[in-house]
């Protein structure tokens, strides 16, 4: 009964939160988030403008067993949003003068077996090579000696500085450098260069015996659709790749922070969202942020996913607006980067198209099964399964479409990139326009002919 009052109580301070001061643009956020399930794994939802607080709230189950809902203190493991704080405390000791981010890594780990030829600056940008193909014990708990022992000897992807590939391995090396230069483990190094100066107390590394106040359970999605036990893994894995864990308000509020604090962090942060250059190639990527552009609008974002919880941060710049959704599903129904866009969208007056669904004749349906053309040697390829089309990238994972109003087929899930197919006389689709990101322009993508 206690629980059953206290969680009444935090939904009526939820309702009532916004009651004198709710934002324009509440309704259109809560009818996105009515998209997620009362009755399975849920989201968190924070959304701060210029250092408030202004929109909070959460849908979905933080225990299924149980069937205790989420509240917006929940905290989740955040995965790759680690990132941003890992660059953020190597940025923090350049500016300090403990380290240069042209350092050669061989500096600081002299006895790494990948470092030749790498910089520090080469591991934040993704451009070091050092590669994600080794075997990672999931279940097994490991020290950084041991971490870096199993990364090193895993080939490079590509010589240091000659190209791009993410690089979930490059941040656990950075891990071990802030451990090299600060005499501290890499979450205290963290904690100390970052969290407390910029005062989030609601983000933090805790071991796998930990029990941690509001942490929730994570889920994934067994073969029935059900939610299921995501597999077993210790949290000292991903080190400083992946392995924090918060609330939404603490990773929307670092971001307000980072963005507009003064002393070394307008630097810091300048660092962080400038895309990076190979050669004379811009790349959507900057340090531990991935700066790009929100029908119009600059933005920094970036996506987490570890096994049980997925998430995502969009930070617009120029309007001091961070958007956080943090989920406790690997696998969910709605994407935390789906909610994360279009929330963010709506908050900054530019949202995205809305789609109703609609019955398709089979025919038509039918008709789109095929290959088109993307770009070079990439392809969508079209298949009908039990008379619903699937759709995937190269040898990507198969991705429902939703037939919709308008000749429209939007992803399942998602609502954000659409499909126009494009008929010829005998209703066969011809060619897509595809609109990415639910931009108005749209690629022409030809479908293959049969050989």
């Amino acid at each position: 009964m206690r629980k059953a009052l206290a969680a009444i109580a935090s939904l009526m301070w939820m309702a009532t939160s916004y009651a004198s001061n709710a934002p324009a643009w509440k309704d259109k956020a809560d009818a996105i988030l009515h998209e997620v399930s009362d009755y399975a794994p849920g989201a968190s939802v924070a959304i701060v403008e210029k250092g408030q607080l202004v929109y909070s709230t959460s849908r979905g189950l933080a225990s299924v067993e149980l069937n205790v809902p989420l509240i917006a203190a929940s905290r989740f493991r955040i995965g790759s949003l680690t990132k941003t704080v890992t660059a953020a405390a190597i940025l923090k000791l350049q500016a300090d003068g403990q380290l240069n981010l042209d350092d050669p890594l061989a500096k600081w780990l002299p006895n790494f077996l990948g470092s030749s030829g790498i910089t520090i600056r080469e591991l934040l940008n993704h451009t070091s090579g050092v590669s994600d193909a080794w075997d990672a014990p999931l279940a097994e708990v490991l020290s950084t000696e041991q971490r870096l022992a199993l990364i090193g000897k895993a080939h490079a992807d590509f010589p240091p500085g000659t190209d791009w590939r993410y690089s979930n391995s490059g941040y656990m090396v950075l891990g071990a450098v802030l451990e090299k230069v600060t005499g501290l483990s890499w979450s205290d190094a963290a904690r100390k260069l970052v969290l407390e100066p910029l005062g989030i107390d609601g983000l933090g590394y805790h071991d796998d015996s930990a029990v941690v106040r509001g942490l929730v359970p994570g889920y994934t999605s067994g073969q029935d659709g059900r939610p299921a036990k995501p597999a077993l893994y210790s949290i000292s894995g991903p080190g400083a790749a992946g392995a924090l864990d918060g609330d939404a308000t603490s990773v929307a509020t670092l971001l307000h922070r980072l963005g507009t604090s003064q002393g070394p962090w307008p630097v810091i942060f300048k660092s962080m969202t400038t895309p990076t250059r190979v050669e004379k190639q811009d790349i959507p990527y900057g340090m531990g942020t991935v700066p790009g552009r929100l029908h119009g609008i600059p933005i920094v974002e970036h996506a987490g996913g570890i096994e049980g919880y997925s998430a995502y941060y969009v930070y617009a710049m120029g309007q001091d607006l961070a958007v956080v959704v943090l989920e406790n599903s690997d696998s969910p129904k709605v994407t935390s980067r789906s909610l994360a866009r279009r929330i963010a969208g709506v908050a900054l007056g530019v949202p995205y198209r809305t789609f109703e669904p609609a019955a398709w004749p089979a025919q038509k349906i039918n008709a789109l099964a095929g290959s088109y053309v993307i770009e070079g040697d990439s392809r969508h390829s079209i298949a009908i399964h039990d008379g619903a089309p699937w759709i995937r990238r190269d040898d990507g994972p198969e991705k429902r479409l939703v037939p919709a109003a308008g000749n429209v087929l939007f992803y399942a899930g998602d609502g954000t990139d659409f499909i126009e197919p494009v008929q010829d006389g005998n209703g066969v689709a011809h060619s897509l326009k595809f609109h990415s990101d639910g931009e108005a322009s749209f690629r022409v993508e030809a479908r293959e002919k049969s050989k």
